[in-house]
């Protein structure tokens, strides 16, 4: 818990099947209620055997699941980013509704979120036992180190503690270490966390081969009470990085490249060309003869993640739970191979928003059925609501799948929609059993028949003959975006009488440029009181205003407390003795006169010269924001920047009057 006082804004004011047979009788769990069995893959696209999506494929795990029950052919993320797709899938709610957006945006700190349940909490409020083995919520690698909060997230991420009554590798951990970290530089490219290689480490003895064992013991128990089960396989994330025998089901001279067309952007607006310029990923690929490197990397590692998915439901199939278990396989997004010069994710694409789903379940589902109906990750919540006969809580966004479950040709009464950016830079997709449309924030265009064009090679939004089609796919967009943070009038305080400016904030809030105070001609003064972690809190970000041009931020530095100014791309940093676990309290600031200081009461405190002497020369470009990851500390020089994640008891900041010449 930490809080800060800073006086420094604001003058505004405003298989066929060993299970069972879908014709046998219905069978219960405990207390009359089915167990779930949710299984969420990472970066996971349409290479799956079933999907059709890349010919050398070799998923026969995911096939035989995909069989058992209904198979959706036309299912979609609602945003193409790690975390706010799993945001949405968790909470039921499409980003618009939670103003979750990026993914360095701690969910958990949403004012629309906070107070209602996740998908697991309800389950677990229900009386389910709720259990959890790897990534669930956004999390990732750690880094070459591993680390339990740092680079984008660490192995905790933004977990939810409450959620799970059980947990693996541990409470407050989402992803085992990684038996080889990031960073090895395997493929010679030197791009960040972008790298595969073969590695001689036995499958049981993976990150992921740790979570499905795990599982596989869970799922051999019989349990007093139903069970929601969710296992969260990394791979195919990044690094690609598993053993060499999954490397050589795909020899490198045999590998197909994804279908392209050279002439691919040419109808696409500059909003959607954005990613084509020198020293792109896509040209260093290139360049460097790697791109069929990169799919048989790819290829390894969705038949590794599906030679984990074998593992777990094998063990439920030999267990006490085979007859009475709902199973749900999918993925939080696509991933690009050099469609449209694109890598990674991202973007309103149809390779990017296209995302495994089958869904098996006992009684209600027949074999080998498929659905051809859009659906998204959003109508999770409540077709397991419906499939449990569970209430729906009222905060849900999504349509119930129920109906195709049943009856898979049942149409549905709205398309699939996904989002990118967010507030008023957000823009729109939307995804009906023929078309994709686009609408992006500045009012451009796509539009694509999939029946004719199913690669999205022609775009065909300009024809006025689609003018009416448009307007009424576009009717399904949200009207609004909601803001994720507080709004200004519940930050600010009314200027005092000789000119100082006083904020009252919570970690999450956020004030864009054009609402925080000013701070020209100014210095500031932050108080923060906090419960300090130094496992997950050693390099978080406490508050920020401004960027690397000109800016400050407190922040943690290796367990310990840090005020850095910038200004003209240099830092200017004072550094307090390291923190001790549990309450803390910090006092940093700024005067007009050029004097920083940073003070721990009652043990040190620290001075220096801030990099003008006059106050701040002119207003920072970009906003205030608390408890959100690097703001002014740029990521190659602070890899580890995290969000605060601890609980926060005071946090203030206050703007000193402006200097008189």
């Amino acid at each position: 818990m930490f809080s800060c006082r800073y006086s420094v804004f604001w003058l505004l004011l405003l298989a066929v099947p060993t299970l069972v047979s879908a014709k046998s009788k219905k069978a219960v769990s405990a207390k009359g209620k089915p167990n779930v069995l949710f299984i969420i893959a990472d970066d996971l696209r349409d290479y799956v055997g079933w999907m059709e999506g890349h010919p050398q494929a070799k998923t026969p795990n995911m096939d035989r699941l995909a069989k058992m029950g209904v198979r959706f052919t036309n299912a979609h993320c609602n945003y193409a980013l790690c975390n706010p797709s799993r945001a949405s899938l968790m909470t039921g709610m499409l980003p618009s509704s939670s103003g979750v957006y990026g993914n360095e945006q701690d969910w958990r700190r949403s004012v629309q979120v906070v107070g209602k349940l996740t998908l697991p909490e309800h389950f677990k409020s229900k009386g389910y036992l709720t259990a959890a083995a790897g990534k669930i919520f956004h999390a990732n690698h750690g880094g070459p180190e591993n680390r339990l909060a740092g680079w984008h997230g660490g192995r905790r991420g933004f977990e939810l503690d409450q959620a799970w009554d059980q947990r693996f590798p541990g409470q407050g951990v989402q992803i085992p270490p990684l038996p080889v970290p990031m960073g090895q530089n395997f493929n010679g490219l030197g791009i960040w966390h972008w790298d595969w290689g073969k590695i001689t480490v036995p499958d049981a003895e993976t990150d992921d081969g740790l979570v499905t064992a795990w599982a596989a013991e869970f799922l051999k128990q019989k349990n007093s009470k139903p069970f929601f089960l969710s296992v969260g396989l990394y791979r195919p994330h990044l690094p690609w990085y598993v053993p060499q025998k999954y490397f050589d089901l795909f020899p490198l001279n045999e590998v197909v490249l994804p279908p392209v067309k050279v002439d691919d952007l040419d109808d696409l607006p500059p909003v959607a060309r954005q990613h084509v310029k020198p020293g792109s990923h896509h040209e260093e690929i290139q360049k460097q003869q790697k791109w069929k490197e990169a799919v048989q990397a790819y290829l390894a590692c969705v038949a590794f993640c599906d030679e984990r998915l074998g593992e777990v439901l094998s063990a439920l199939e030999a267990g006490p739970n085979a007859a009475n278990t709902i199973i749900v396989f999918t993925s939080d997004h696509g991933w690009y191979l050099g469609e449209k010069q694109m890598w990674h994710k991202g973007r309103l694409w149809e390779v990017a928003t296209r995302v495994p789903l089958s869904v098996y379940a006992p009684g209600v589902t027949l074999p080998d059925t498929v659905c051809a109906q859009p659906v998204s990750l959003v109508d999770l919540y409540p077709t397991l609501c419906d499939l449990t006969k569970l209430a729906k809580p009222d905060h849900l966004d999504g349509e119930s799948a129920l109906p195709q479950l049943r009856r898979p040709e049942t149409p549905r009464s709205k398309p699939a929609i996904m989002a990118m950016g967010g507030d008023d830079k957000v823009s729109y997709a939307a995804r009906t059993d023929q078309w994709r449309y686009i609408r992006y924030a500045d009012g451009r265009e796509e539009l694509y028949d999939h029946q004719a064009d199913p690669h999205e090679w022609s775009n065909l939004a300009n024809k006025t003959e689609y003018a009416l089609l448009k307007q009424d796919i576009a009717g399904h967009f949200p009207q609004e975006f909601q803001r994720a943070s507080r709004p200004v009038s519940e930050i600010a305080v009314e200027p005092s009488p000789d000119g100082s400016i006083h904020l009252k904030l919570e970690m999450g809030d956020v004030l864009e440029a054009i609402e925080s105070p000013p701070l020209t001609g100014r210095g500031f003064f932050i108080e923060a009181a906090f419960e300090y972690k130094p496992a997950v809190d050693q390099d978080s970000t406490l508050v920020s205003h401004g960027d690397s041009d000109l800016g400050y931020v407190l922040h943690m530095l290796s367990g310990k407390p840090t005020l850095t100014v910038f200004a003209e791309g240099k830092a200017t940093a004072i550094i307090g003795e390291g923190l001790e676990t549990g309450a803390c309290h910090v006092r940093a600031g700024m005067d007009a006169d050029g004097l920083m200081s940073l003070a721990v009461p009652g043990r040190s405190e620290v001075l220096g010269l801030a990099p003008f002497a006059s106050g701040f020369p002119s207003e920072p470009k970009v906003g205030l924001v608390a408890g959100q990851s690097f703001g002014p500390l740029k990521v190659k020089e602070y890899p580890n920047s995290t969000p605060f994640d601890g609980s926060v008891h005071r946090l203030r900041i206050t703007l000193m009057p402006p200097k008189e010449n």
